[in-house]
């Protein structure tokens, strides 16, 4: 993917999206890699918790949240009840092809968010909730492993996406993304999806809407 300059057009990020979803259309998910790192200076940011709301596998209490103000949406997979495991329901090719656009759609925000931070340095909300997308991207990569299926690696890097004149334009685009990333996610739960498949998405979509938008909102 080349990288876009010109940040500013109010299309930019749907067309981004467009090009995730042929990718991920025609990804057969064997390449089955990590999501891209964040810059290594995020890993020992103090009093930031990662994002626990996208579900992971089912063992937290429901209690977590992100002190940057960036965590979760209301409530976390199952409750710890297991049900972010609970791998009923079948993965018809119209699941599939969501997951993979949805696992895609994280990593691409990661990358992107973690570009920002490499041009504009340690700036907020970015450095907190690039954490909460690598913990998107993990929940859904373990949707594929509660049924058995690879993992599909990440299409995006920091150094092959959107770069941006300034902090303000960052903000901007960051907010048209996770709009992007809310509606997906919508469509996505109208399919009649395993439930950890429904769990994980459910509590994306929560967090997106709840925490990240209005924190780019306000940027």
């Amino acid at each position: 993917m080349k990288v876009l300059n010109n940040a500013r057009k109010p299309h930019f990020q749907l067309a981004l999206l467009a090009l995730v979803a042929i990718a991920a259309m025609g990804c057969g998910g064997s390449d089955t890699v990590a999501s891209p790192a964040a810059p290594a200076l995020l890993t020992a940011a103090a009093g930031t918790t990662p994002d626990p709301g996208a579900g992971g596998v089912g063992t937290d209490p429901g209690t977590g949240t992100d002190p940057g103000g960036n965590g979760p949406g209301p409530g976390t997979c199952g409750e710890g009840d297991g049900t972010c495991t609970d791998a009923s329901g079948p993965v018809t090719d119209e699941v599939l092809n969501a997951m993979k656009l949805a696992i895609q759609d994280e990593y691409h925000a990661e990358a992107v968010y973690a570009r920002v931070i490499e041009d504009f340095g340690d700036v907020q909300p970015f450095y907190n909730i690039i954490y909460a997308e690598q913990r998107h991207s993990e929940a859904v990569g373990r949707v594929f492993t509660n049924h058995e299926l690879p993992v599909p690696g990440s299409k995006s890097n920091p150094r092959d996406v959107a770069s941006f004149d300034s902090l303000t334009e960052a903000c901007a685009g960051a907010v048209e993304a996770e709009l992007t990333n809310i509606a997906l996610y919508d469509q996505f739960l109208t399919l009649d999806l395993p439930q950890d498949a429904h769990n994980v998405f459910t509590n994306i979509r929560a967090a997106s809407l709840e925490k990240h938008l209005p924190a780019f909102q306000a940027c």
